[in-house]
């Protein structure tokens, strides 16, 4: 499968602002985009029971603490919600590591490469990274057509 047509070019300060502002919301968003156009293109499909897992247990944990930020005069909530901020965390890290290795399998990228996903920038940077490499791996493209 061709790398250039699974994925769309995006600004990657875009990507970063919208996480942000967003409370996480828009990288849930970019993830489920990058998750949609792999399985669209590629029999290495992310399950769609996970991704819906995986949003739920989000949306609960951001639903906790914004209530938990809201009465921080009972710290109990806060607490109590730790949990579910953690099995949330897990589920999140995974699908970051999905879409990595599906990314990196689609790139034909090996380590050390240009296009290849380093677990540790995916670790902090998450779809802002994978954004960054796939535009890398757009750009690349769009010269070797010119050429």
């Amino acid at each position: 499968m061709d790398f250039k047509n699974v994925f769309k070019a995006d600004s990657v300060v875009k990507t970063l602002l919208l996480c942000v502002l967003t409370i996480g919301i828009y990288f849930i968003y970019k993830l489920y985009q990058f998750s949609t156009q792999i399985n669209n293109s590629t029999p290495q499909e992310i399950s769609s029971t996970f991704m819906a897992i995986t949003i739920a247990l989000f949306t609960m944990s951001l639903s906790c603490l914004i209530y938990a930020i809201i009465n921080l005069h009972d710290p109990l909530m806060l607490k109590g919600s730790i949990g579910i901020h953690v099995i949330s965390t897990v589920f999140d890290m995974v699908w970051i590591f999905m879409v990595r290795n599906r990314i990196n399998s689609l790139s034909a990228a090996n380590k050390g490469d240009r296009l290849w996903l380093d677990p540790i920038f995916t670790s902090f940077f998450h779809v802002i990274y994978m954004q960054h490499t796939i535009n890398q791996g757009l750009s690349n493209s769009a010269n070797l057509v010119s050429d």
